[in-house]
């Protein structure tokens, strides 16, 4: 289940949506643009983020703090915006993913939301990820390999679709932990190593090699071929 992070000043709305997004089946968190959102970000490694954009100008420090978090790992974000605020400011739809005009459908938010994963993360559906042979259905939380279905702890499978959902980007071994492990885990990077080797055991067998070892940078999951 993807992960959602929406920022709203508006309490009321914003756990409103989160509500709503949490029945399309979306792990939806919300925290308002006063806390300190790049620890909110880090501590809760979500796979996309809203942002109510009550105002435009307080919203730009947020969006930086995303800009300079994705250098380790895609964060697309979703502005929910009213519509005086084009007007104020016409850079919005070149700073942000994808945006919805007030007043917000739930059901264009989902869907939105569901377009912007499929293209950051490769994703057929927001149940299911392919990667040649290997198919991973989040839903039932299921790996198949040639058909056959593997034996994956919990940690190996949460590393698994997270590289697999972001194929041929390069991961370091902190940002691995971060993501995987969370931010007050005190285990070093050999975790990620040891992981990745009990991983690639698991998925590589025969003609399978789907991890790659970027030397001096961290992992990298291959792309799907065409």
């Amino acid at each position: 289940m993807f992960k959602i992070l929406l920022i709203s000043k508006d309490t009321k709305t914003g756990r409103t949506i989160a509500g709503d997004l949490t029945a399309h089946n979306f792990a939806c968190d919300h925290i308002s643009p006063d806390e300190t959102v790049d620890e909110a970000i880090i501590d809760k490694a979500p796979d996309l983020v809203i942002l109510a954009l009550e105002n435009p100008t307080a919203a730009s420090p947020i969006i930086e703090i995303i800009r300079e978090l994705r250098r380790e790992r895609p964060i697309p974000i979703i502005a929910l915006v009213p519509k005086d605020a084009l007007g104020k400011s016409r850079d919005i739809p070149f700073v942000v993913d994808d945006f919805v005009i007030e007043p917000y459908e739930t059901e264009e938010i989902a869907l939105r939301v569901e377009k912007a994963l499929k293209e950051t993360y490769a994703v057929e559906s927001k149940d299911l990820i392919r990667n040649d042979e290997l198919m991973i259905d989040l839903t039932r939380r299921e790996v198949t390999l040639d058909g056959k279905t593997l034996s994956l702890t919990f940690t190996e499978y949460e590393l698994l679709i997270f590289l697999a959902a972001n194929s041929g980007r390069v991961f370091t071994r902190e940002a691995l932990l971060n993501k995987i492990w969370g931010y007050d885990y005190y285990g070093g990077d050999r975790t990620v190593d040891v992981h990745i080797r009990r991983l690639r055991a698991k998925i590589e067998w025969g003609k399978h090699p789907f991890i790659e070892t970027v030397r001096g940078a961290g992992y990298r999951f291959k792309e799907p071929s065409d």
